[in-house]
């Protein structure tokens, strides 16, 4: 007979190893829910994180927060909607249309995919499906009228309906009493229309709301600037400076009051410490303040042009000046500023060329100027946009030109102006025309 003790270990080898086994298996199994659970927390977490910031317009930090959940899962629906919110409020409007694609490839159509569509058409200029479903949209905000007011009141501006952005900028501010966008904007369209006084009260408004708010800051130190009030001026730039040391267009301005002051060599600094940051954040830096980019492309080196020019250092100024005119060839500031500085060289034939371009660009500006006026009498006469349009894209800006011709032809589909001018400013640049619906 085999001994008791043997034959008992024999027999629970097997249940040994099951048991090992199953434990095993627990602990894989674990694992996996495990990692699962915990990525599905941590999606959660960064998409949590990148709302809440982009409620408190901190878009850089939204931006990091849905980056995060997005290397930790490409395919997730609500990480694309999130980003595409983040990518249009940075005015980043080609990433925020290739979100939405890759998100409609994922879900197909639904209504939180159509209403970002129409906020990102909006943001470019086109109000019609924002237009019509903008009471179902208020009714039901779902945690964002405050960005589905700013979007409408910035569609409007950029058409230039300026009485319509108004009366959303009442409800806005009804609905927001704290908030200093309302009056940040409404300062905005009043300093346009030549409201100086009205304008610097909202944007110290705004300051009283917000002392932080670097937009209203600098737009009404630019105020104070034009009404030659510059040490108010400069005290406001400063404010921006105060709260961003590097913020390329707060530079600008302080160096042009300092300039106005004849404090050259301070302005030089200043200028030399915007020339070291990266052309990425110069345009950002501006378009945050409400300047647009070709605005930003040229401005660092045509107040250095300017600076030089007033110190009598024509040779740099020319330097300087040129260089911003191939950064904006359509900067009719540095063209003038070139002018002047050629003929403290002595270059009297140069300098009347580049006036000659000058006069000629001054006459369509004030062609501008009047389709402007008539277009407060008739915001719907399509012939007047595209007329604007292709001045824009002539003499001043043509991305600016293409959003104006766009829009001629959302007021009516068949303007032969728009039409043909966008046409041939595509086949020049060799973009067919499918592939040109935002810009």
């Amino acid at each position: 007979m085999a001994d008791p003790k043997v034959q008992s270990e024999t027999s629970e080898a097997p249940v040994s190893k099951r048991r090992g086994k199953f434990v095993l298996s627990a602990l894989v199994l674990l694992m996996v829910l495990g990692a699962v659970w915990g990525k599905t927390a941590w999606v959660n977490f960064c998409q949590w994180q990148a709302e809440k910031k982009l409620s408190d317009r901190q878009t850089d930090r939204a931006l990091e927060w849905i980056t995060r959940a997005y290397q930790a899962d490409a395919q997730n629906p609500r990480t694309l909607l999130i980003q595409s919110r983040v990518h249009r409020r940075n005015s980043q409007i080609e990433a925020a249309v290739a979100d939405l694609t890759r998100l409609h490839q994922l879900t197909g159509t639904t209504d939180d995919l159509q209403r970002e569509q129409w906020l990102v058409e909006a943001q470019v200029g086109d109000l019609q499906n924002l237009e019509r479903n903008l009471a179902d949209m208020l009714i039901d905000p779902r945690g964002r009228a405050a960005d589905i007011c700013e979007t409408y009141v910035n569609s409007c501006m950029l058409n230039y309906r300026f009485n319509d952005a108004k009366r959303m900028l009442e409800v806005w501010q009804a609905d927001f009493p704290q908030d200093p966008l309302p009056h940040y904007y409404r300062g905005r369209i009043l300093e346009h229309q030549g409201g100086w006084d009205q304008a610097v009260a909202e944007f110290e408004t705004a300051l009283n709301l917000d002392s932080e708010h670097i937009p209203s800051a600098y737009n009404l130190a630019r105020v104070k600037l034009a009404q030659n009030q510059v040490e108010a001026a400069l005290k406001n730039y400063r404010i921006c400076t105060n709260l961003q040391p590097d913020h390329a267009a707060a530079l600008v301005g302080t160096a042009v009051c300092l300039r106005m002051q004849q404090d050259v060599e301070t302005a030089r600094q200043k200028l030399e410490q915007a020339r070291q940051l990266p052309d990425a954040q110069v345009v950002k830096d501006f378009r945050s303040v409400g300047d647009p980019v070709y605005v930003a492309r040229s401005a660092i080196l045509l107040e250095q042009g300017q600076l030089e020019l007033a110190a009598g250092n024509y040779d740099q100024a020319v330097t300087h000046l040129k260089e911003a005119l191939q950064r904006n060839p359509k900067d009719r500031k540095a063209r003038l500023a070139l002018a002047n500085a050629l003929r403290g060289q002595g270059k009297l034939d140069a300098a009347q060329e580049q006036l000659k371009i000058v006069e000629e660009t001054q006459e369509a500006i004030k062609r501008l100027d009047e389709c402007f006026d008539q277009l407060q009498l008739d915001l719907n006469n399509a012939d007047l946009r595209a007329e604007i349009g292709a001045i824009f894209l002539k003499y001043i800006s043509e991305d600016q030109g293409v959003v104006w011709l766009k829009n001629a032809l959302y007021y009516d589909p068949e303007n032969q102006l728009a039409k043909q001018t966008l046409s041939e400013y595509y086949e020049k640049q060799q973009i067919p025309p499918d592939q040109s619906s935002i810009q």
